[in-house]
């Protein structure tokens, strides 16, 4: 072989890594830009389902479910467990008020069918005293799958300017329900006796 042949040969071989190398950063750049185009997974945001009254109007109270992830989380669970101490015999509800995030849960323990946020109505309801009572009314679907008992959550927002954040009660297929509430502040949990929960407008 020749030394133009070796040149040559080298050329080729240098040319084959310089193209390797190009092609190598045009895919990184094309995924760098899709990463910026496409959201990651933790960014996406659980969709909220707003809620109507009894009388089939949409009202300021929204709905979802918790996500596995958050089910799963120590702060769900640590709730979950303080509840469950705490709950009387007829307990039928858990109410957990996040003041922080603004927002409230929600566990019906002895529920074992499926339910959606179309399974719920939120009204609000005058008390002879006066004040604003939030009274969730929950439907359980005639075709609602078997599920664990206590194994959905769900979380709500307001922006009511009435409910004051206080007073809730929980109607499940007719039946009104006890309701263990709490409330969690910087981490721990309180009795909703113990700190301040309303919503001050």
């Amino acid at each position: 072989m020749n030394e133009n042949e070796k040149k040559n040969g080298w050329l080729s071989i240098l040319g084959y890594v310089a193209l390797i190398v190009v092609l190598f950063i045009g895919i990184k750049v094309v995924f760098a830009g899709l990463g910026r185009v496409i959201p990651k997974t933790e960014d996406i945001q659980p969709q909220f389902t707003a809620l109507n009254n009894r009388e089939g109007q949409q009202v300021s109270y929204s709905l979802r479910l918790l996500t596995d992830e958050e089910m799963q989380s120590e702060e769900v669970g640590h709730w979950l467990d303080r509840a469950r101490e705490k709950a009387e015999p007829d307990t039928g509800a858990y109410w957990l008020v996040r003041l922080e995030e603004d927002d409230y849960l929600l566990c019906l323990p002895d529920q074992d069918r499926s339910l959606s946020p179309g399974s719920f109505t939120a009204t609000e309801e005058r008390d002879p005293d006066g004040m604003i009572a939030l009274v969730l009314r929950v439907r359980t679907p005639e075709t609602g799958e078997s599920v664990e008992p206590g194994s959905q959550l769900f979380c709500l927002r307001t922006q009511s300017n009435q409910w004051k954040g206080v007073r809730l009660r929980v109607i499940v297929d007719g039946r009104e329900q006890a309701v263990g509430k709490l409330a969690q502040q910087n981490g721990q949990l309180y009795s909703t006796e113990e700190v301040y929960v309303g919503r001050d407008q």
